[in-house]
């Protein structure tokens, strides 16, 4: 029974760190644009150590910010034209809207904060040990309050970006 623990234990092990260590380990800053029920850009920060990719986006009225922990971050093919990898991931945002029409389907709302729980998914390619090209979906659901009252929204963004490790 002893050796089987040891050896679970070890098969655990090895397959955790092939399942968790794909995205380089040092700094990543990049740039998305996307949508999440409006476009927008946004800048990409991911910290040494720090398990969490955080993003600042912004748009036609409103301001977010996002942090994404990816649990799940496997290369799926590895040459000479760089690695191609996949990811899932858990996180949350918080974003606040500060143009009175962007969101008119609401009402007459003037100013409104949101915040929520997402789950991003998405591929990444790294043609270069230092460049990062991805493409996520983000399914998410949030909680708005604004002037007229509350809502539950569900919804799915998604973005295009590069990042740069360094």
């Amino acid at each position: 029974m002893k050796r089987f623990v040891i050896a679970a234990f070890l098969a655990l092990a090895i397959g955790a760190g092939s399942l968790f260590a794909e995205h380089p380990g040092g700094w990543g800053i990049g740039l998305q644009g996307g949508w999440s029920g409006g476009g927008g850009g946004g800048l990409t920060i991911k910290a040494p150590k720090l398990p969490i990719y955080w993003t600042v986006n912004a748009g036609g009225g409103w301001l977010g910010l996002s942090g994404d922990y990816y649990f799940i971050d496997k290369s799926l093919v590895s040459g000479a034209a760089g690695t191609l990898g996949w990811y899932l991931g858990a996180g949350g945002f918080v974003n606040f809207v500060y143009n009175t029409g962007y969101y008119h389907y609401y009402g007459n709302d003037h100013f409104r904060f949101g915040f929520g729980a997402e789950l991003p998914i998405g591929l990444s390619w790294l043609p270069l040990k230092f460049l990062e090209l991805y493409i996520q979906a983000v399914p998410f659901v949030g909680l708005g309050i604004y002037d007229g009252g509350v809502n539950i929204w569900p919804g799915i963004g998604g973005s295009l970006g590069v990042r740069f490790w360094f």
